[in-house]
């Protein structure tokens, strides 16, 4: 009997750890107040022709038949401003101007290429958005620092832009110039620096680091399946 009560007590699993505590706790976080997504073709009539660095409209060289586009970017997006809404109480005007740059190459009509250079447009957007009323409170941290000195900052809400540019189309205008159109994914948001009671359990505890695999570039590829649908592409629906 001795010997089956052992047996019994070795397989029982361990007690479940007690539940940890909640408790409320103070935190400073951004908190999103408003935000919109935008799809925009963006086609010559919105960006104009193509243009080098210095702002000049980019030439195509003699014996131009054709001209392709390739290594699209957004390079920077600026908040040109925000400000109050004029009309609607607690919203927010905010001007995005995106700039993307690009490579063109010039063919003949042999599809022999006559030369490359790099071009770049730039696009403005307008949108408005809630980011609830503001006033003459300023806040001063030296979490982030400027030149060796605290930030200081009005009580208006911040602007988080992000995008992703896809490249549509490029042709030859009249032989003179070069017309872009380009697709544009945009998320925007006005959030706020915040002061929050939340619930919480305590830290998080990081999992362990897995440890590094030594794989052999051949066995992995090995391993891949077959991409059949590269070679088979897809009928017309």
């Amino acid at each position: 009997m001795e010997a089956f009560e052992l047996q019994d007590k070795e397989h029982c699993s361990p007690p479940p750890p007690p539940p940890k505590k909640i408790k409320d706790e103070s935190i400073i976080t951004n908190k999103v107040y408003d935000s919109c997504r935008r799809q925009d073709c963006l086609t010559a009539r919105v960006l104009g022709p193509a243009i080098d660095s210095s702002g000049n409209v980019i030439q195509p060289p003699e014996h131009t038949a054709s001209v392709s586009m390739s290594e699209l970017k957004i390079c920077k997006i600026h908040v040109v401003n925000k400000k109050p809404c004029s009309f609607r109480k607690g919203f927010w005007d905010i001007n995005i101007r995106y700039t993307f740059d690009y490579k063109l190459t010039f063919q003949d009509s042999n599809g022999c290429t006559l030369s490359c250079v790099m071009a770049c447009n730039t696009f403005n957007s307008k949108v408005t958005l809630f980011g609830s009323t503001s006033n003459d409170l300023v806040t001063s941290t030296d979490l982030f620092t400027h030149c060796g000195e605290s930030v200081t900052f009005d009580a208006s809400p911040f602007v988080w832009v992000e995008a992703k540019a896809v490249g549509l189309e490029a042709k030859l205008h009249h032989c003179k110039e070069v017309h872009c159109t380009i697709g544009l994914f945009s998320i925007l948001k006005l959030f706020r620096l915040i002061h929050l009671n939340v619930q919480s359990t305590g830290f998080c505890t990081p999992k362990e680091c897995e440890g590094i695999c030594d794989i052999h570039p051949c066995e992995y590829f090995a391993d891949l399946d077959f991409p059949l649908d590269i070679f088979n592409p897809p009928p017309r629906k």
